[in-house]
């Protein structure tokens, strides 16, 4: 018997039935839920040894749950495919997708004639006969009638978002060994001109991201077929494009000739379908965010859809590394700490990468024991071709550890082990970072140098400048931005940096704050904008201005937290005379891992209060439409 119980009555219902019936009274239709829910799940093996368990050991079931998605959240897809059986599938976005959840886990128990029957179940819409007929094309694949997929899948290719058709069947080409065609599909989603962004705000940078994506699996098959030199030209497109990231394309196109990082095995049926099912999720979450931006909607919060549609994908290839990878971040950035741990250690082997996303993720939920020992396996486990990406990861939860020693012996190790120019320059801005998180700032200036004179790029650069301002060093600091500046005119980011910089190591406040503004303006919802803006204003003596723009930075920072946002907050209260609110605002910058010198000052003031006056009240400089393209009045 099946209990369809819907998501916003799950809890309620599920309580009210497990209550215990009055003594001598037959037990009726309780006892016979309770056995239903007590039963082992109907779910795949797969998708069991994703369960939750509680500390007895044993799965802690569907009812720690109100709603599916909250299952999602916790990587439980076993619980997930459980509440989806008993009808809670229309939940939180999934309506029309039910059919293929529950195709998808008898997928993964190899069970392929059940999931033709779930799928052959009469849609809705016509994009749910899209993705069963998209589903079913798989399905021959996986029972190893390759041609027969390649036939079934041209026929849905116009029912699929995005790039999601073309990437599917070349994928589906290549697991049928037909890689002429498949490097035949890569070939025609290259563009003849690769246009890269010029910041993170440019549109064009969701263009490049596909075309990087094309052009990595058009290189990658190239590799495996033997075909070094045709794989490295096909890279260097992608170097032409971002001739400032030479360094890194560099190490990338050695890479394809010596192998070294580079996963050569052959994709499989099951580990193309993983990945095309992943394409489609991500293609479907990019329609949704073009088309609430056209209409003026912000997306906020995990998208939930995509979370589960992700999590899926992983049912079908469960030792997909990047795939899992990415689940964990997808979690991780929206502070699901416990459910990005639980995906990072439910793995079928336990890898080194993986154990260094399970010591981040406890290392949010505040857990150091656990992050310890993630990371001493991490480092045990690590092969040598990955030992330089594991003892960097290492040496950053280290450091925000408070683990000195051991953060900087890694960090040396780390420039050791560097092989070639883009390694050594990460190795070496590796090195200033942790000298800088616990106050070594004038030590970690060469090491910031160093690394701008092998990797001469934006980031680099402006990282050195903001060193050499802490390190005191103003003035060849504020001229290495001023130069970046003219290259960048139109990056927010850009005059965000420059902006800050003048706000907070010069006495040049009322430039500082014209660029913040016009900065702002052409950025307006984003937290760490909103916050240098805030700053601007409160240097100015406007508090009440100051606490609304970075009030605005946490809500859009939300879930996420940060040191300097909540720094600044406390100040700001402490001055406005929410002395509690100002405590409790510095007591959370203080457990969100500042450097060691920002960690004493904050202690200081939640002993003593600030040691200095808020600033006095100037009157705002006026914007001009040159600067913000608008006209701020004078107050």
């Amino acid at each position: 018997m099946r209990f369809l119980l819907t998501g916003a009555v799950s809890a309620l219902v599920l309580g009210q039935a497990l209550a215990s019936p009055p003594v001598g009274e037959p037990a009726g239709p309780v006892s016979e839920i309770e056995t239903a829910l007590n039963s082992p799940y109907d779910v795949s093996d797969v998708a069991m040894s994703t369960a939750v368990l509680g500390e007895d050991g044993e799965p802690v079931g569907i009812t720690a749950y109100s709603l599916p998605i909250d299952a999602v959240k916790a990587g439980d897809m076993a619980a997930f495919i459980a509440m989806v059986r008993m009808g809670d599938g229309d939940e939180a976005g999934l309506d029309g997708l039910t059919h293929v959840i529950l195709a998808v886990d008898e997928i993964a128990a190899g069970d392929y004639a059940s999931a033709r029957e779930v799928l052959s179940e009469e849609k809705q819409t016509p994009f749910a006969h899209s993705l069963s007929d998209f589903v079913d094309a798989w399905i021959y694949a996986l029972e190893g009638d390759l041609d027969m997929a390649v036939e079934v899948h041209r026929d849905v290719d116009a029912g699929l978002p995005g790039l999601t058709a073309d990437l599917s069947l070349a994928a589906l080409l290549e697991a049928a060994g037909r890689t002429d065609e498949a490097l035949a599909v890569y070939e025609s989603m290259t563009p003849s001109r690769i246009e890269a962004p010029d910041h993170q705000f440019d549109p064009k940078g969701i263009m490049f991201a596909h075309v990087q994506m094309v052009i990595a699996r058009r290189t990658l098959l190239l590799r495996r077929l033997g075909r070094i030199e045709e794989a490295q030209d096909v890279y260097r497109q992608l170097a032409e494009a971002e001739p400032e990231q030479a360094a890194r394309y560099a190490a990338a196109i050695e890479s394809l000739q010596t192998g070294r990082g580079i996963d050569d095995e052959i994709l499989t049926p099951q580990a193309a379908f993983a990945r095309a099912f992943s394409d489609l999720s991500l293609s479907l979450w990019q329609q949704r965010l073009i088309r609430n931006a056209m209409l003026g909607i912000r997306m906020g919060g995990l998208d939930e859809q995509r979370a589960t549609l992700d999590q899926l994908a992983l049912l079908i290839d469960p030792e997909n590394a990047g795939l899992r990878g990415n689940v964990i971040d997808l979690l991780q950035e929206e502070a699901l700490f416990d459910g990005a741990a639980h995906v990072a250690q439910s793995a079928p082997e336990p890898t080194a990468a993986l154990q260094i996303s399970a010591a981040q993720s406890y290392l949010w939920a505040r857990e150091p024991d656990a992050v310890r020992d993630a990371l001493a396996e991490a480092l045990d486990l690590a092969e040598q071709d990955e030992r330089l990406g594991v003892v960097a990861g290492a040496v950053g939860l280290y450091a925000l550890l408070g683990d000195e020693t051991e953060a900087i012996g890694l960090a040396s190790e780390a420039v050791e082990l560097a092989q070639n120019p883009a390694e050594e320059a990460m190795a070496a801005a590796l090195k200033a970072e942790i000298l800088k998180q616990f106050g070594h700032v004038a030590e970690a200036v060469p090491f910031a140098r160093t690394a701008r004179e092998i990797d001469d790029t934006h980031n680099r650069r402006m990282y050195l400048a903001n060193l050499l301002g802490e390190s005191g060093a103003v003035e060849e600091g504020l001229q290495l931005i001023r130069r970046e500046r003219l290259k960048r005119p139109n990056d927010p980011y850009m005059l965000n940096t420059l902006g800050y910089y003048l706000i907070s190591h010069t006495d040049r406040l009322e430039e500082g704050y014209r660029i913040l503004f016009r900065s702002n303006s052409m950025a307006r919802n984003d937290p760490y904008i909103a916050d240098s803006l805030g700053w601007a204003y409160f240097k100015l003596g406007h508090l009440e201005d100051a606490v609304r723009m970075i009030e605005l930075s946490r809500r859009e920072l939300f879930p996420q937290k940060h040191w300097e946002i909540e720094h600044h907050l406390g100040d700001l209260y402490w001055y406005l005379g929410r002395e509690e609110d100002a405590r409790e605002a510095w007591t959370t910058a203080l457990d969100e891992f500042p450097p060691y010198r920002v960690a004493e000052e904050l202690r200081e003031k939640l002993e003593n209060g600030p040691s200095e006056s808020a600033p006095e009240r100037q009157t705002l400089p006026r914007i001009s439409l040159d600067e913000g393209e608008t006209i701020q009045r004078e107050t």
